[in-house]
């Protein structure tokens, strides 16, 4: 059986849904095909110790549903103001099972089209249409093939020995089965630190190790490095209570005849050599993107050490054209410099995402939100956003919300362009105007830079541009609420900045 389409969508996750919720509305014909039989089936599994470090802050002293997304970092994007994630759980990290029942619900509420197993065996390419072969005996055709898999699949090390470590695909709750043994854990993400907390409780020794030091996420501002809620382990090295964080490579891994393992470490720092016996190995060195359903001559390039598609500034293939990638599968453009591997920034991605689809099937351009007027009005309506928008809250640095000078000298509000669009899109060559974003960087004024914590807070950033080149900027004092409402208290210069600009002609 075979059913054609403009666009499909392969995975319901979160990437897949919100991409499929704005297709339907704007009335484009695709459809989703999901191999599980539940949508966001990864977090039924995931994390394997149930609790997110995604935040769920319920309260947050207002009553504006757009604003409070920038505190509420599970919800899917829609127009009800009476359904989101905070229905489901109260708590501040939540639990993987109440997002697995949300999505569910999500899904229902709004029509999805989604087709619930069917697993995708191959995919090819005939006359410029994807065709997608499933093991339901239905095929697929399409203008347009979405890869909303994400990075579902266990980064495996080749270390000599590694089939005898478990994955932490398989670990599971019930920890017994390591009480009073010496554990080995690789890797220092979030997963490595959540087994090592899991199983301070019961293990004699737990050492984790992989060849760099591990980041915090309070220090670099990237939600995927390691975050407090998973930092309980630490106290435990730091005071010397039998547990150790190394950096090292493995040179090998081998059983002894006691049941045990002997692991040849390579130490970073110096690289001392030195053998140590553990009773279990547990890999959790993150996850990578799977791209066997593609056919040997439809292989998409890849990028960071071959782990994510490689990607134009639109999040199309580089090598197959109409072959585009939504959610964590993005992170090419902005790798650990963004929010884009979490449902706070898969959401607000996969809304530009479908946007740039729309353009592509009516063969049109990006459009203008709004036209601004005057002066006066346009810094009314940078500081709403300011105050209110969270696509550029999230997705720091990386993308603006663009205020273009027309030939009427009236300018042209365009929402939430990612940034490499703006810079290689032909519609802001020659850009005059501004641009507002939220980011971490310090002024590039020395004498405004002790304004401004050396910890660079999140703050708004205004760039004036003059035939596409930026001639000036100016930022936004940090507010120690983070609610950026009172704009005269924080302005630093912003009001006067917009109003008494001039642009040459």
């Amino acid at each position: 059986m075979e059913s054609n389409h403009q666009v499909v969508i392969i995975g319901a996750g979160p990437a897949g849904m919100q991409l499929s919720y704005f297709l339907n509305k704007a009335g484009v014909s695709h459809v989703v095909l999901e191999r599980a039989d539940i949508p966001g089936s990864f977090f039924a599994t995931y994390p394997v110790h149930r609790k997110l470090i995604s935040i769920n802050k319920v309260h947050t002293g207002f009553d504006d549903k757009t604003k409070n997304l920038r505190w509420d970092w599970n919800s899917l994007l829609n127009d009800d103001d009476d359904f989101s994630f905070k229905d489901f759980d109260q708590s501040y990290y939540p639990s993987s099972d109440k997002l697995v029942e949300y999505m569910a619900q999500f899904a229902t509420r709004y029509e999805l089209p989604i087709q619930f197993n069917t697993h995708v065996d191959s995919i090819t390419k005939t006359n410029s249409q994807f065709v997608i072969n499933c093991r339901n005996n239905k095929t697929y055709n399409a203008d347009i093939l979405v890869d909303a898999t994400g990075i579902g699949e266990l980064n495996v090390p080749n270390i000599d020995g590694i089939e005898h470590v478990i994955p932490y695909t398989e670990m599971s709750n019930d920890v017994s089965q390591f009480k009073n043994k010496r554990i080995l854990i690789l890797g220092k993400g979030n997963s490595a630190f959540e087994t090592a907390d899991s199983l301070m409780e019961v293990s004699a020794n737990t050492h984790v190790i992989s060849p760099k030091d591990f980041n915090f996420a309070w220090v670099s501002h990237y939600p995927g490095h390691l975050r407090s809620v998973n930092q309980g382990f630490l106290d435990t090295f730091f005071l010397k209570q039998q547990n150790a964080i190394l950096n090292g490579t493995i040179a090998s891994i081998k059983p002894t005849e006691q049941g045990q393992y002997l692991v040849d470490m390579i130490f970073s720092e110096d690289g001392e050599r030195e053998l140590n016996t553990y009773d279990h190995i547990v890999n959790c060195s993150g996850f990578k993107c799977n791209f066997d359903h593609y056919s040997a001559d439809l292989k998409p390039d890849l990028c960071l050490m071959d782990k994510f598609p490689k990607l134009n500034h639109q999040w199309q293939s580089t090598n197959i054209d109409n072959l585009f990638f939504c959610g964590a599968n993005m992170q090419c453009n902005d790798y650990k410099d963004s929010s884009t591997p979490f449902v706070h920034g898969i959401r607000h991605n996969a809304q530009t995402l479908a946007e740039i689809l729309v353009n592509k099937l009516q063969n049109r351009t990006w459009q203008a939100k709004q036209t601004i007027t005057a002066e006066t009005d346009l810094y009314d309506a940078i500081s709403e956003q300011i105050r209110r928008a969270t696509t550029i809250w999230f997705l720091f640095g990386n993308v603006y919300d663009v205020y273009a000078l027309d030939a009427q000298n009236n300018f042209q509000f365009y929402e939430s362009i990612p940034k490499l669009v703006f810079e290689q899109d032909e519609l802001f060559k020659n850009f005059s105007g501004y641009t507002l974003e939220f980011s971490y960087k310090l002024p590039k004024d020395e004498s405004e830079k002790p304004k401004f914590s050396t910890h660079g807070f999140l703050h708004p950033i205004i760039m004036k541009y003059q035939g596409g080149e930026c001639i000036d900027e100016i930022h936004m004092l940090e507010d120690i609420y983070s609610e950026w409402e009172d704009l005269d208290k924080l302005d630093n210069g912003i009001k006067e900045f917009i109003l008494t600009s001039q642009f040459e002609a």
